[in-house]
């Protein structure tokens, strides 16, 4: 690669637009070679506000290039197996948009194609890199928290703020709902905030209040709620929704432990001090934190590709993600609490 990387995206819809183009476009060791998407008009648009040369509405004539090492798939959920798949074994190492899968078996088929062909596959988990949620891991590695017992985390999005024309209301699409497609940026930031504990159940309840969709269309869930226990003896609530009648979005990740609480947007942190409670939130600069987490998260990708070590961000974390949804539709379809499987996630990466 001659410590540079050529890479391509699939996929220019809004995740890339506003967040993985912009960094792919400013990091100095990228070159950014080629769009697809089957939207021409966007096509242009994009290539010329980024000065890309090539575009491609052939996902199949893009990850055949010889020229490209890499390519970032953006694309709506029910593309990421198997275009990840397909570039994985034209030679292309991947960075591929969350949730990694439809289910926990595309992601396990993923795996098993990127270990065959001797290729790189990074989930794009991209929440953990925020700075807030940064700061409040080094607290709790420094276990000035104390031993944690609960955690709760949830996005309410207002209904206003939501096209029901979108794939992501549709099942095949998407494969699941808010759950899913909410819940899995969630999840990364909230799972590794609470790490090493491991979560060993889970209950799932979901609802669709939307009334305008088609006759036979398996509609997703619209809201949902979860509660998860960990091997610790720690217990996670996490609520979803897209189509509460709300006038802003609600993002919230709060933490508990048996000496100190931290509430991430806006970031607090409090700890118990000789018997008061005091605010020890660092002074940390949380501008822009989405465009800078995903800055990182190309950092990332990049030093990994071209000194040939794996990502920070494992696969492995990406396929809990995707267990955790299976076992979520599995408990709301049933009414009963679900066991994680004991799959052993080590050499995954």
């Amino acid at each position: 690669m001659n410590g540079r990387l050529r890479v391509a995206l699939a996929g220019c819809g809004v995740q890339a637009q506003v967040a993985l183009l912009p960094a792919l476009k400013s990091h100095p060791a990228v070159d950014l070679v080629a769009l697809c998407d089957s939207d021409i008009r966007k096509l242009h648009t994009l290539c010329a506000r980024y000065n890309v040369k090539r575009y491609y509405t052939d996902f199949d004539r893009l990850k055949d290039e010889p020229d490209i090492n890499a390519i970032v798939i953006a694309t709506p959920n029910y593309l990421h197996a198997p275009m990840t798949i397909a570039a994985l074994e034209s030679g292309k190492d991947v960075l591929c948009e969350m949730p990694l899968g439809m289910n926990a078996a595309e992601v396990r088929e993923m795996v098993t194609t990127a270990r065959r062909e001797r290729r790189r596959l990074m989930p794009c988990l991209v929440t953990r890199l925020r700075i807030d949620v940064q700061t409040v891991r080094e607290y709790v590695l420094r276990g000035d928290l104390g031993q944690l017992y609960y955690a709760k985390t949830g996005w309410l999005r207002g209904r206003r703020q939501w096209s029901p024309m979108s794939w992501q209301q549709e099942w095949n699409f998407a494969g699941g709902g808010a759950f899913l497609n909410l819940g899995s940026a969630l999840l990364d930031s909230a799972l590794w905030l609470v790490a090493p504990a491991k979560p060993v159940s889970v209950i799932g309840v979901a609802g669709s209040h939307r009334k305008n969709h088609q006759r036979g269309q398996q509609v997703v869930e619209d809201t949902a709620f979860a509660l998860l226990r960990f091997d610790s003896g720690l217990v996670m609530t996490l609520e979803v929704g897209w189509s509460l009648l709300l006038e802003r979005d609600f993002v919230y990740c709060n933490l508990f432990g048996t000496q100190g609480a931290a509430v991430i947007d806006p970031l607090t942190i409090t700890r118990e001090i000789h018997g008061r409670l005091v605010n020890v939130t660092p002074p940390v600069t949380t501008r822009a934190p989405v465009r800078r987490a995903y800055e990182l998260l190309i950092k990332n990708w990049v030093e990994s590709l071209l000194n040939d070590v794996p990502p920070e961000m494992a696969v492995g974390d990406a396929l809990l993600i995707n267990q955790i949804a299976d076992a979520f539709y599995r408990s709301n379809a049933t009414g009963a609490e679900v066991r994680l499987e004991s799959e052993i996630r080590e050499g995954l990466d």
